[in-house]
């Protein structure tokens, strides 16, 4: 579990500063360097803080710990030679090591893994393996959030590294050579699947459509298997209150991270809502999900937030991978990118797909206000933003999903 390239993998996704999870590990490293230090003023002051995410007083850290990495990757907000320096990949070019590779479809830093290995298992002469259960970062169990994922979720990780340095370091055939190198948790089947290679499928596109009350009516927004017709030039509007922002709700990027069940989130009035028909039969996905979409704002910059999830028959929503993008040029309607989370999953015949928009996904990403909301102090200046999305034949919105049979 790496932060291959330090910006993209790490500190900032989609151009937008990982806020939750740089705070927690910048306060937590800073209270126990003051721990051992023995000052036991900062110790306590900071430990308070820790357990009050995000900050109401950033100050805390730049006064208790002005030598924290948080302040100098708050004010590199572009990836440039800052990072380049700091990031593993400008350093690993060189190595050639057989690796085994560990990640979890709810870790923060799964995108870092599978750069790593798809570089690696490109460029080396020597054996990659890979395996993605169906974990946050930590611990590697059986549930995630809200869902048991069952008796076979549980890591085999110690017992693959076993074999792994008996093959490596003592010589010992222990069959891995023979085995398929990327292994994935299926979740929803809750199975162990093999793949010769990485995300090698078919892809399955779902078109926005609407009536353009997404964000007021459930049956509104729809996924739609064809694009739209001719016709249709149908507008959603969404309107983001840096007051009241969208709370983030598991995924790979708040604390804490799995699947929640969010139909309170998506039945709020600043959250765009597209639902597929009932599915006939099951559908698998692995890889990389993917929305274009074409939107556009009346501020100079917002974000986006998308996410993916399932809906059972009691109307029960569970998020499956979830991704966010700041989008500076915010007054220009344009066809925009929003990289998901890698994942691996079942849904069920019986059940549906939705897709979920926001501005916000707080505090996993700071939030924007026409500029980044860092503080209760930034919030003076913060603006509210009316999004404009895209669901017409003119300029069609889609997500494309990876379709495995």
């Amino acid at each position: 579990m790496i932060g291959y390239d330090l910006y993209t993998d790490w500190a900032y996704e989609g151009g937008a500063f990982c806020l939750q999870t740089n705070l927690a590990w910048a306060i937590q490293l800073a209270t126990e360097t003051a721990r051992l230090q023995g000052n036991k003023t900062a110790y306590q002051a900071l430990f308070a803080a820790s357990r009050n995410l995000p900050l109401n007083n950033p100050e805390i850290l730049k006064n208790l710990a002005p030598e924290s990495f948080y302040h100098e990757w708050l004010a590199h907000p572009q990836s440039d030679a800052y990072w380049e320096k700091l990031s593993p990949k400008s350093h690993l070019q060189t190595v050639d090591l057989p690796m085994f590779h560990i990640g979890g479809w709810f870790d923060t830093y799964l995108r870092g893994t599978l750069h790593l290995y798809q570089d690696m298992a490109a460029r080396s002469t020597k054996p990659q393996h890979l395996l993605v259960g169906p974990w946050a970062h930590l611990p590697w169990g059986r549930k995630v959030g809200d869902i048991d994922f069952g008796v076979k979720a549980a890591s085999p990780v110690d017992r693959m590294q076993i074999r792994w340095f008996d093959q490596f370091l003592k010589g010992i055939d222990t069959g891995l050579l023979q085995e398929a190198p990327v292994c994935l948790f299926e979740m929803g089947s809750n199975l162990w699947r093999s793949f010769p290679s990485l995300f090698t499928q078919n892809q399955k596109s779902y078109f926005l459509s609407t009536t353009g009350l997404a964000s007021i009516r459930e049956d509104s927004g729809t996924l739609i298997p064809n694009a739209p017709s001719p016709m249709s030039h149908a507008l959603d509007m969404l309107v983001h209150d840096p007051w009241r922002p969208v709370p983030s709700v598991g995924g790979h990027a708040a604390i804490p991270a799995g699947v929640f069940e969010r139909s309170h989130i998506d039945c709020r009035s600043d959250v765009l809502t597209y639902t597929s028909e009932v599915l006939i039969e099951d559908l698998h996905l692995a890889g990389n999900v993917t929305l274009e979409i074409w939107s556009s704002a009346d501020q100079p910059s917002y974000d986006l937030c998308a996410v993916l999830s399932e809906i059972y028959p009691d109307r029960r929503v569970f998020n499956l991978t979830q991704g966010y993008v700041h989008c500076p040029n915010g007054v220009n309607h344009v066809s925009r990118k929003i990289q998901l989370q890698a994942t691996c999953v079942r849904i069920a015949k019986g059940n549906s797909l939705r897709l979920s928009l926001s501005a916000a996904c707080f505090p996993a990403y700071a939030m924007n206000g026409n500029g980044a909301v860092m503080s209760s102090d930034s919030l003076l200046n913060a603006q509210i933003t009316t999004v404009t999305v895209s669901c017409g034949s003119t300029h069609p919105s889609q997500i494309v999903l990876p379709v495995y049979l």
